[in-house]
């Protein structure tokens, strides 16, 4: 059986949610119908979000770059390329929400995301150098872990990616339409402008700071990079 599924693992080394659903799927005998990419290897080995260079920043990548990363990144586009959807997945340890993540401007989809049993869906243009924003067949699936019980966060992602796995061999073409919510991720806010509570900002929460209105997005995540959150809008 042909296998049209390429599902992405350990694109950030230190996220482990990807290893344990693909170890999910197998023991459900779905090993089968999908192949399984360890990103990272090296990061993954090590514990760590990347080596040299955030993968997910550095598509499309280039074959002799001197960077770890960059090498990799070429290297998993020329796999990815070969598979009629992508999945990557990845974890946020400081989220609590689930979503898809379309790592392109507000466009056309050229993937089945009424298959995949998540309502959020987020278009993310910047910062560049993801996958999704050379393969238009790809997803990031981005799970939240913080303050849940490991086990059951991993039995949901496990059970949206067997889901999705079940119909696209069931001959589930387009699906039941859902009721999706679609927002763009059009900025950040970091230490320097901020000068509120950060206690007060809650992810999809809409807020209203300086006279702008918008929805916060993992909150407290990326603070040692100085960012407070990032900021979306609904359409």
């Amino acid at each position: 059986m042909e296998k049209r599924i390429l599902i992405i693992i350990y694109t950030h080394g230190d996220e482990k949610i990807g290893k344990e659903v693909v170890k999910g799927l197998k023991k459900k005998k779905l090993g089968r119908f999908f192949d399984c990419l360890i990103a990272n290897p090296e990061a993954a080995r090590k514990n760590l979000r990347f080596i040299k260079a955030d993968l997910n920043r550095s598509y499309p990548g280039k074959v002799y770059s001197k960077v770890y990363e960059r090498r990799l990144a070429y290297n998993n586009l020329e796999i990815a390329k070969k598979y009629q959807f992508v999945i990557d997945i990845h974890e946020a340890t400081s989220g609590i929400s689930d979503f898809i993540i379309i790592p392109r401007k507000i466009g056309k989809i050229f993937f089945p995301i009424d298959l995949v049993d998540l309502d959020t869906v987020l278009f993310w243009p910047n910062p560049k150098g993801a996958l999704g924003q050379f393969l238009y067949n790809s997803i990031e699936l981005e799970f939240g872990t913080k303050m849940k019980n490991r086990k059951k966060a991993v039995l949901k992602a496990e059970r949206i990616v067997a889901g999705f796995i079940k119909k696209i061999y069931s001959g589930a073409a387009k699906g039941k339409k859902s009721k999706k919510k679609f927002y763009y991720v059009y900025g950040k806010i970091v230490f320097e402008d901020f000068t509120g509570n950060c206690k007060k900002l809650k992810d999809f929460k809409k807020t209203v700071m300086r006279s702008e209105s918008f929805y916060p997005l993992l909150v407290g995540q990326y603070i040692k990079n100085g960012i407070i959150c990032y900021k979306m809008k609904r359409f």
